[in-house]
């Protein structure tokens, strides 16, 4: 019995922080029968690019992470000149990666943007919608040019909190998912972007999801970007 019940802590030990099935029979006598069944196996692969990155190749470790996986890092990205007012052609794209298993539902999702205007003083402003990446159709809209997601004014960068759960309801949509931010500036200048990106919760655990890919068409003219460890 001793035995036993070392196996047993040492089982209870390892369950936590996971989901681990185990078993330990320690009845003197025989049971009639019992039933067990696993946690869920998700069956095939899932690939993902890392997002937090430290560079010591200089002997010397710097961060060199994604800038707009992270907010408060001191690494962000730099949008071109908006208009003063909001344009079907004037937008930032934001392609998220997807390493989930299909098949699940999926609560509380929210895309988080955290952002500022480059000047002292100039409001900028933001609505979303949320697409396919597969055939770029919308499948969400939150806010309007009449009524934005949400403003920011001044250099200091804020986040904006938007909830697009109406959108995203299973894995499958949360892996091919698009945020398309129309943005536009009150002083017709440019944005500084630190953070963009989906958090949300499937039944066995919460997750985010970071842009594998950023498109910025703030003047109308998109020009694509890629997280250099996301590949071509």
């Amino acid at each position: 019995m001793g035995r036993v019940a070392i196996v047993v802590a040492v089982a209870a030990a390892l369950g936590i922080g996971g989901r681990i099935a185990f078993a330990a029979f320690t009845a003197p006598s025989g049971v009639g029968g019992n039933t067990f069944s696993t946690g869920r196996i998700f069956a095939g692969s899932w690939t993902t690019p890392a997002f937090d990155v430290r560079d010591a190749s200089s002997g010397t470790e710097v961060d060199a992470s994604s800038p707009l996986a992270f907010a408060g890092d001191g690494r962000t990205a730099a949008t071109k000149a908006w208009s003063t007012s909001f344009g079907s052609s004037r937008y930032l794209d934001f392609d998220l990666n997807g390493p989930l298993p299909g098949g699940l539902a999926v609560s509380g999702a929210t895309f988080d943007l955290t952002f500022a205007s480059v000047a002292a003083g100039v409001a900028s402003c933001v609505y979303l919608e949320v697409r396919t990446q597969s055939t770029d159709t919308v499948i969400g809209t939150f806010g309007s040019a009449g009524s934005p997601a949400g403003c920011v004014t001044g250099t200091s960068l804020q986040t904006v909190s938007t909830s697009i759960a109406g959108a995203v309801g299973s894995t499958d949509a949360a892996n091919d998912l698009r945020v398309r931010v129309y943005g536009k500036s009150s002083g017709g200048v440019a944005s500084t972007v630190d953070l963009a990106v989906v958090s949300a919760s499937s039944p066995y655990v919460a997750f985010t999801l970071y842009p594998v890919s950023w498109t910025d068409a703030a003047d109308g003219t998109p020009v694509a970007t890629r997280w250099a460890l996301a590949g071509p």
